[in-house]
């Protein structure tokens, strides 16, 4: 049994190891991790937040909840609680089909996108993308963000 969620330090994976799971997922941890691949301006956005929101914003193709933290995007296109305002939600509902293109991929849109557009892939900022682009994306990130406070090095790179 996997355990995913809520995993940001060394006591939370031996907690859930002696509860019985047989390891952890530690995603945010892992995206706070030099090694992640993440955009150094998206890992500062996820530390310097103080909420994170479950939403379908940045859904098209990927119609499924997703927690993020804030951006322009976010901030024109949901409420106050992170659910999308009516016509992204719409457009990300009917969007599935899209997912089972072979040939998509959701960095064409990101390439487009603007948070003027209610149309966000769900595609996040990595290393190579602009980082201007930090206000389209999808800021992921699950609550355990809130106790941590700087990227670290992957503990699998000090051995």
């Amino acid at each position: 049994m996997f355990l995913a969620g809520g995993i940001a330090t060394g006591q939370d994976t031996r907690k859930a190891l002696a509860a019985g799971a047989d390891a952890v997922v530690a995603g945010t941890r892992f995206l706070l991790t030099h090694e992640s691949g993440a955009h150094p301006e998206y890992q500062r956005r996820i530390l310097a937040a103080d909420s994170t929101y479950r939403t379908m914003l940045f859904g098209f193709g990927w119609p499924a909840p997703h927690r993020v933290v804030a951006n322009a995007a976010t901030e024109r296109w949901c409420h106050r609680d992170g659910t999308a305002k009516r016509g992204p939600r719409l457009i990300n509902a009917r969007s599935a089909a899209v997912a089972k293109l072979a040939s998509w991929s959701p960095y064409l849109i990101m390439r487009t996108q603007t948070p003027r557009l209610p149309v966000f892939s769900p595609a996040a900022l990595v290393k190579q993308m602009p980082a201007t682009w930090v206000d389209r994306t999808a800021l992921y990130a699950g609550e355990s963000v809130l106790r941590m406070d700087s990227v670290i090095p992957h503990p699998a790179s000090s051995r």
